[in-house]
């Protein structure tokens, strides 16, 4: 088990924190610690296996929890896709989705291309 302020510290680090700015936010320093100091504070706390473990927890589940939101929108549109008791419309809408979903919309603006032509260098030009 850790502590609870080891478990904030791990949720700031979750939260993008640099890991001084996260031992800042957890734990009291007082005003007149180095950052040097705290940069050492905070690389031993990295270093305990149960810190490691515990980042590692929350990051696998903060990465499972947006893959099954993903994998839930691609379900329930690909059911509105198929099912023929919705109107053709909001069918044609779920495919539209998809497709931007997974990159399959090409670009509605095809970029411009300007070519400069090149004059030939005589040797009057260079005089």
């Amino acid at each position: 088990m850790i502590t609870a302020k080891q478990e904030a510290f791990c949720q700031a680090l979750l939260a993008g924190r640099s890991q001084s700015d996260a031992y800042r936010a957890t734990y009291n320093t007082k005003a007149g610690s180095t950052a040097g100091g705290i940069a050492v504070s905070a690389s031993k706390l990295v270093a305990n296996p149960k810190i490691t473990l515990r980042v590692a927890e929350l990051r696998d589940a903060a990465a499972e929890a947006a893959c099954w939101s993903r994998r839930q929108s691609e379900e329930v549109l690909k059911g509105i896709a198929l099912s023929e008791a919705i109107k053709p419309s909001e069918r044609i809408a779920a495919i539209r989705e998809l497709n931007a979903m997974f990159g399959y919309k090409a670009p509605s603006d095809a970029p411009t291309v300007s070519v400069n032509v090149l004059q030939p260098i005589t040797d009057e030009s260079w005089l």
